[in-house]
């Protein structure tokens, strides 16, 4: 296929590595997210601008998440070509 008929990443920009390290960041903020609302609803007192700040954090990060397991078997593709791509550059500059 050429350049012009080949189908387009979601996040053209995004590597294997950079998956990763957006899973994990998301799943921390998530988790702390989930422990804080869960701490509010435990003590059952009056919630404030900052416990509905919290929620939607949460809301946020569960968003994230979802999207990056959405992104992540239609990626594989296009990382796999871009690994193969900088194994060939390391390859032939090794061969200079």
């Amino acid at each position: 296929m050429s350049e012009a008929e080949r189908p387009k990443s979601l996040q053209p920009k995004m590597t294997r590595g950079g998956f990763r390290v957006q899973f994990v960041l998301w799943s921390l903020w998530s988790a702390l997210q989930l422990v804080m609302v869960v701490r509010n609803m435990a003590v059952g007192t009056v919630w404030d601008l900052g416990d509905y700040l919290s929620l939607a954090g949460l809301i946020l990060g569960v968003a994230s998440l979802g999207f990056l397991s959405y992104v992540r078997p239609h990626g594989g593709r296009f990382w796999e070509e871009e690994e193969a791509k900088r194994a060939d550059w390391d390859r032939r500059g090794r061969a200079l």
